[in-house]
């Protein structure tokens, strides 16, 4: 029994490290979206993304807290929401780690910033002028 419990954990443990390795891997070239690297990778002043999906509850609010900023700093930065459902070969390229929302401030073409999970729009800002 005890062999058979040792062999199990092996196979399990190789089983981790192997994925934690793949996972690791290079991300390979960007993706050619077009209107991604017109909008966000090339633009004048700093952007931010938010990576969500509509089914996600926290995603929705952050969407919400984005709506209510954009006119406030739209002279400073701009706004993007990306659903993950949509594009999801920009999320597999940007992602740092696998949990949506997930928001990343770009500027000139690279993410300067970058966070997970929901925050209220008071967080939101707090975040981008610490940021930019």
């Amino acid at each position: 029994m005890i062999t058979l419990n040792r062999l199990q954990f092996g196979f399990v443990f190789v089983v981790v490290v192997v994925s934690i390795i793949a996972l690791r891997q290079e991300k390979g070239p960007p993706p050619t979206d077009v209107w991604f690297r017109k909008s966000v990778l090339e633009s004048a002043k700093p952007v931010v993304v938010k990576f969500g999906a509509e089914w996600c509850g926290p995603c929705r609010s952050m969407d919400a807290a984005i709506k209510e900023l954009r006119p406030k700093l739209r002279n400073r930065v701009e706004f993007f929401i990306v659903d993950i459902d949509q594009k999801p070969e920009l999320f597999r390229y940007y992602r740092s780690g696998g949990g949506i929302p997930q928001t990343m401030i770009f500027d000139q073409g690279k993410v300067v910033s970058s966070q997970r999970g929901f925050c209220s729009v008071e967080q939101l800002e707090t975040w981008i002028d610490q940021n930019i």
